[in-house]
């Protein structure tokens, strides 16, 4: 409580002193000392008729007026805080204030007290604006730079540095690490270190050259400055001079050593004060078309083609070390590509900028050669008659060219990004496959005949060739081959049928040197003995000598005859028609009925066979050929019998004789249809009766053989024709 005796020292003091005071009672003044009228510009009246919530700004109008209810409804409180007063001119300030509950006169009040902090804040705002410029600077810095706190524990890194390193502030948190892994491509890294912390000590900075290891693996060389900070903590820049190092050798010898080098580089090297030339070597003569005393004094400008001058006036104002494009004007008019790459330094005590101008026309030229030759290889791709798939280094497929789609029914969005093995590879050829993939993955491109799966399951022959892209994957070429493996599968077939041809003629051969030639020798012998029985008269055996020759005569023209049949099959064919096998079988019992009568043997034909397409006569030779032998070699059988009739098989159709005569002992099922062979050779014939069989069979394009449970228990010979499409016989019965 303050007692009213003292209220007006108080006072007093409160009008010479710069420190606002007011006395409140509820939410109006009792009091206000010169100070507060000062600053918000009020006579002391008109802040009598106001709130003290008038004169506080509005952002904290709510906060003051709460607090000050607070305080008179008894409630404990912070006694200081900041916020803004408003003046009457809408001036604005900050103010550090105190109020404290009290009473004076027995009556409650407010003694309010405040500093003017307007300058700390406005301090405080410019160190905040300070801050956020310096980490707006740090994070768009071209330089790398960290920073590390005394232990040598890396707090910061800025984007450049991750970009210049490839190291995270993770990766480079400790200096072991810096130590292991950034510096451990530099020599004598642990002395450096060392010497490094030795003059951040005693000097507060350190700077120097470092051979740096990227993330990657890639050395650099970068310039490095260091500068210790009074807490300890240390600020670390680094920039990339890799591209400068030979640069920076040059500018720092003197000037007959620089030339010497100068004149040994294969860039144009200008040197320039200001934009002006003060000196150039040989490669920059030829590139500008200048001799060198005409460069020396002219504006690079006049050696820069319009389109180019801003870039190259922005590059040299900002001193940039980095290579840039450009286009040069030479002395002629015309214009040359160039890469360009600068920097400032000082050369014989001047601040010159050196810039090395590197000739792009071969490179544009090599440029355009390969977007040619991709251009070429794009449209191969495209045009190429084999099917061409590219795949990446994990067997993925990223494109297939219109001729893949022909061949196996895929398009590019059902492909792309699948394995190409489980695309097309069957799955008894996926060890072939992974084969020529490990071998196309090691750089080695290979190739052989294999089969390869369509969309709709069909296999197509195809010759697969993987040829390996450098670092990237690798190409697979499909030749289709399936027409070159028909043609192969015909010249293969025509092989064997030549070669049971050949096997054919020999035995023709000794056909006609050992068959023909004993009834020769029969004919010869008994002729000469017939001559001796004429000159001595003895007429009795004339009659049997002359029916042996004439029986030998007979049994060479069978032969022969025989032969002369043989031969024609194959040469002499008749046209081909459509018949019913059942009216053909009929025809040919009817024809042999007196055999078939004579060994009143019973013959069955199947009731239905179908129609067959071919020589209609040779075929009725086969069926006749067979009817006969079959009733032939009946031997005793008491009820004779032959069965004609059908069996389906897949592709042809086929047919069988069956007897029930002496049958054939297994050993022989080969040898019967061989040419004059004859297992019984005291029955009438030649034996070339079966062979005949087999040849207009196979010349139909079928097969024939026989089957036999052994001797006397009957044989069936089965024989086959191509099937004949349904629509060959539609409408025929």
């Amino acid at each position: 409580m303050i007692e009213s005796k003292y209220l007006d020292i108080i006072k007093e003091f409160a009008d010479n002193t710069d420190i606002i005071i007011c006395i409140l009672r509820g939410s109006k003044f009792a009091y206000a000392n010169q100070a507060l009228q000062r600053n918000l510009g009020y006579s002391l009246e008109e802040l009598y008729a106001m709130d003290f919530w008038d004169v506080i700004h509005p952002e904290f109008r709510d906060l003051g007026r709460e607090r000050g209810l607070a305080r008179q409804r008894g409630e404990e409180l912070q006694e200081s805080y900041e916020l803004q007063l408003l003046g009457k001119e809408e001036n604005s300030f900050w103010v550090h204030l105190k109020a404290r509950y009290t009473s004076i006169e027995g009556e409650p009040a407010v003694i309010v007290s405040a500093f003017d902090i307007n300058e700390r804040k406005a301090m405080e705002a410019d160190l905040l604006r300070q801050k956020e410029s310096l980490q707006l600077m740090l994070e768009n810095n071209p330089v790398a730079t960290a920073l590390v706190n005394p232990e040598g524990k890396t707090l910061y890194v800025n984007p450049r540095f991750i970009e210049y390193t490839g190291y995270n502030l993770e990766e480079v948190s400790s200096s072991q690490v810096w130590e292991e892994k950034v510096l451990s491509e530099m020599p004598h890294r642990q002395e450096i270190m060392k010497t490094w912390y030795h003059n951040l000590k005693e000097r507060g900075y350190s700077k120097g050259k470092i051979v740096l290891r990227r993330r990657d693996g890639e050395r650099r060389f970068f310039n490095i400055h260091s500068v210790s900070l009074p807490d300890g903590h240390i600020i670390l820049a680094a920039w990339d001079i890799s591209d400068q190092v030979e640069a920076r050798k040059i500018l720092q010898e003197s000037e007959a050593r620089f030339k010497a080098l100068s004149e040994a580089s294969f860039e144009g090297i200008i040197i320039s004060e200001n934009g002006i030339c003060i000196e150039a070597n040989q490669a920059a003569e030829k590139l500008f078309g200048y001799s060198r005393e005409e460069l020396i004094g002219l504006n690079v400008m006049d050696f820069t083609a319009p389109e180019a001058r801003e870039i190259v006036k922005s590059q040299m104002m900002s001193a940039s070390q980095a290579p840039y494009e450009a286009v040069a004007l030479r002395q002629d008019g015309s214009r040359v590509p160039v890469e360009i790459q600068g920097r400032d330094f000082i050369y014989q005590g001047r601040e010159v900028r050196a810039a090395a101008i590197r000739d792009l026309s071969e490179r544009r030229r090599a440029e355009e050669e390969i977007y040619r030759q991709s251009t070429n290889l794009q449209a191969l791709f495209y045009n190429t008659p084999d099917g061409v798939v590219l795949c990446d280094a994990e067997h993925g497929v990223l494109d297939i060219n219109p001729r893949f789609m022909e061949h196996f029914g895929y398009n590019i969005e059902e492909c792309r990004g699948c394995i190409l093995e489980e695309v097309l590879v069957p799955e008894e050829l996926r060890e072939e496959s992974a084969f020529m993939s490990r071998m196309v993955s090691s750089g080695q491109a290979n190739s052989r005949e294999s089969v390869r799966k369509k969309k709709n399951g069909e296999l197509l022959p195809v010759l697969v060739t993987m040829i390996p892209i450098a670092s990237s994957g690798y190409y697979v070429l499909y030749t289709d081959i399936s027409e070159r493996k028909e043609a192969e599968a015909t010249i293969q077939q025509q092989i064997e049928e030549l070669e049971a041809k050949n096997a054919e003629m020999e035995r023709f051969t000794y056909t006609v040197s050992h068959d023909l030639r004993s009834p020769l020798i029969t004919i010869k012998g008994f002729s000469g003995l017939l001559l001796q029985d004429l000159e001595k008269g003895k007429t009795d055996r004339l009659q049997k000598d002359i029916q042996r020759i004439i029986n030998a005569s007979g049994k060479m023209e069978e032969l022969l005859e025989d032969l002369l049949e043989l031969s024609r099959i194959g040469r002499i064919l008749n046209p081909y028609s459509k018949f019913p096998m059942n009216q053909l079988c009929h025809e040919v019992v009817e024809l042999l009925s007196g055999p078939i009568s004579q060994k009143k043997a019973e013959v069955a034909i199947a009731p239905y066979m179908p129609w067959v397409h071919g020589d209609r006569r040779r075929i009725a030779e086969v069926v006749q050929n067979l009817l006969e032998n079959a009733i032939k070699f009946m031997g005793a059988e008491e009820h004779p019998r032959i069965e004609i009739g059908y069996f389906p098989s897949q592709g042809e159709c086929g047919f069988f004789i069956k007897d029930n005569g002496i049958g054939i002992e297994v050993k022989y099922s080969e040898k019967v249809f061989g040419l004059f062979d004859k297992l019984d050779q005291n029955t009438e014939g030649t034996g070339i009766g079966l062979a005949l069989v087999k040849r207009i069979i196979e010349l139909h394009q079928g097969r024939i053989w026989v089957e036999s449970a052994g001797a006397g228990q009957g044989s069936t010979i089965y024989f086959t024709l191509p099937a004949v499409p349904d629509s060959m016989t539609k409408g025929e019965k």
